[in-house]
């Protein structure tokens, strides 16, 4: 079910964390998804309501291969720091730090931080799904994922609908938003190799916030059976694979 406070808030800045490990294959994409969503929020909205700025930082962890590049090829609209945490959480953690530093308790409560994963593209509505929600008050925005249908043999793309499709309330740090100063009093990211994602809903869940579920903004994630965590999607997928694979 999804839960709004009864005031709307104004929100000044949508920051978006991508954190990297080694993505050269899907890097490029990734960005330039958020990128046609940035640009669709800007044509959507009415001539008389005032836009957001909206901020992209991308989180190069320990990467090897031509993540880097990729990043700083696009050049202004993109900003990229290195960090050698190893983890995804620890990755967020920093991510979301940087664009948040020097931002007080007042102004936090206008910022939206979204979350995606190197590895997805969003929809061109997604950065406007999230602002919506989190105009309505909500501090916690959680959106569906589905996995690249190519990437899949068929049984494991039918296992993982008919699993997947059942769940109420999914969380995945590739489709998640969160108001600044919740995330704050929240603790942030946990620098964890996975489910950082949902260690952060669960301490949210704890300070009794309101949480909205983003509707028709499903971002498509790899497919893939082997991730760059242990578990994670990829984990995921690969628990439903048939016992005969």
């Amino acid at each position: 079910m999804t839960v709004h406070e009864r005031a709307s808030v104004r929100i000044d800045v949508l920051d978006v964390v991508i954190p990297v490990r080694d993505e050269e294959a899907c890097l490029g994409a990734c960005i330039e998804s958020v990128l046609r969503s940035a640009a669709h929020l800007r044509l959507s909205c009415a001539p008389a309501t005032p836009l957001p700025l909206v901020r992209l930082v991308v989180v190069l962890d320990s990467c090897t291969d031509r993540s880097p590049a990729i990043a700083r090829g696009f050049g202004a609209p993109v900003e990229v720091i290195t960090v050698a945490e190893a983890s995804v959480g620890g990755a967020r953690l920093r991510g979301v730090a940087h664009l948040l530093q020097g931002i007080g308790t007042a102004a936090a409560r206008h910022h939206w931080v979204c979350s995606t994963d190197a590895d997805s593209t969003v929809p061109e509505s997604w950065l406007g799904s999230h602002l919506t929600v989190a105009s309505t008050g909500a501090v916690l925005a959680l959106g569906r994922v589905q996995p690249e249908q190519s990437d899949l043999p068929e049984p494991e793309f039918h296992a993982w609908r008919t699993s997947y499709l059942s769940e109420e309330r999914p969380v995945h740090g590739a489709n998640l938003g969160v108001r600044a100063d919740v995330y704050r009093a929240a603790g942030g990211f946990a620098p964890l190799a996975e489910h950082e994602d949902v260690a952060l809903v669960r301490a949210v869940h704890a300070l009794g916030r309101p949480v909205a579920i983003l509707p028709d903004s499903v971002v498509t994630t790899s497919g893939r059976l082997l991730g760059r965590t242990p578990g994670g999607f990829a984990g995921y997928l690969r628990s439903l694979r048939p016992e005969d694979a």
